[in-house]
């Protein structure tokens, strides 16, 4: 109970928004212990580490903080004073946070973690971990840029081997979003070092006395222009636009922009089965089991209880479309490894030995999602 009270108290969090985990840090073997926050807001998924390698050693880790759309639940919008707003794009992948801690002797380590997770991990439906790496070799220089710009770093995995909504031509690659630092404020991808990391897109900035609001029609509007329908509900695009308002007293507030084929909420809000999919998705970065009852906390989280209630049917179909998605992608994966063939060696040959398993109508999708895997496509 002690360390719970101390983690809600570094964090200024009431205890029922924090989540207990004990795990290793698979790039030190270090154990961690402590308590993860699940508030919605600049705390999200933010660590209260209580112990290291069982020693006690309290301390805060802010993390990629939860993105808000500039207006409310009636589409009354809130932004604030601004001096500049830097735009960038926004991308659908799976957010990869580095950062360091420190153990009871001030040794300093550095790791990253998921978004609802304090470390990578490797899962039943994303090899997290595997893809990251694989980052890491492409980009040696990625484990210096913490202690380059003296704060965490918010990188996204995305690509066609870790499909969400957006189909990308890359096969996998990483970007670098922005920064945070140790109190929790966001640092603009402007001000980084990021070496030969590639940083998100710059779109624009908009200067004091542009008007924000029909700014962000406009964006909003171009940005769905650009998006086009593909095969399995995906959209071949960008996600969105994130905003970094840099208001008259210094601080920067961070707000997220998407067109609307692939926004999480209706212009005026509410939930819909869009916001679902996507925390579908989203649920397995920290998850295996995708059921009511792991994914209500993360609904939870952006919508009250009446509303989740009334659309409890279409949440339903939702778990039950992702969780078929899923388990048809694993089965795919295992018959494939049953062959013992390289797509890339003898491509005729494997999908005629696994059209003896599958449906006509299946193999279309049986060959992308092999070539997925192999990072062909």
């Amino acid at each position: 109970m002690e360390d719970i009270e101390a983690a809600a108290q570094v964090l200024s969090l009431d205890a029922k928004w924090l989540q207990e985990f004990d795990v290793v840090d698979p790039f030190n073997d270090v154990a961690l212990r402590g308590f993860l926050s699940r508030r919605p807001d600049h705390r999200y998924g933010a660590l209260a580490v209580t112990h290291v390698n069982e020693a006690p050693a309290l301390q805060v880790v802010f993390a990629t903080p939860k993105l808000h759309y500039p207006f409310d639940r009636q589409g009354k919008f809130n932004f604030p004073p601004v001096r500049e707003i830097e735009i960038f794009e926004k991308y659908d992948g799976t957010n990869v946070l580095a950062y360091g801690y420190r153990d009871s002797q001030g040794r300093r380590y550095l790791t990253y973690k998921l978004r609802l997770s304090p470390v990578l991990r490797n899962g039943r439906f994303g090899d997290f971990l595997d893809l990251w790496r694989e980052m890491l070799a492409r980009y040696p220089v990625i484990p210096e840029l913490a202690d380059i710009n003296g704060c965490s770093l918010s990188f996204e995995l995305y690509g066609r081997r870790n499909t969400h909504l957006i189909l990308y031509h890359e096969p996998l690659d990483c970007v670098l979003l922005f920064g945070v630092t140790e109190d929790g404020r966001p640092r603009s991808p402007s001000v980084l070092d990021a070496r030969d990391v590639p940083v998100a897109t710059r779109h624009g900035t908009l200067a004091a006395g542009s008007d924000p609001v029909a700014e962000y029609g406009a964006i909003r509007e171009r940005l769905e222009r650009g998006n086009r329908a593909v095969d399995d509900g995906k959209i071949a695009g960008v996600e969105g636009s994130v905003w970094y308002v840099r208001t008259r007293d210094g601080a920067t507030v961070l707000f997220k922009c998407k067109p609307e084929s692939v926004e999480e909420v209706h212009w005026v809000g509410g939930i819909n089965k869009a916001a679902v999919i996507a925390t579908c998705w989203n649920l397995f970065e920290s998850q295996d089991v995708l059921t009511w009852e792991t994914l209500y906390p993360l609904l939870a989280e952006e919508y009250a209880d009446d509303e989740i209630e009334a659309f409890r049917t279409c949440i339903d179909e939702c778990i039950a479309t992702v969780s078929a998605e899923m388990e048809f992608k694993g089965r795919v994966l295992d018959e494939y490894r049953q062959v013992g063939i390289k797509l890339s060696e003898d491509k005729g040959e494997v999908m005629r030995r696994l059209s003896a398993r599958f449906r006509k109508q299946e193999m279309k999708k049986v060959f992308t999602l092999i070539a997925l895997e192999e990072g062909r496509r």
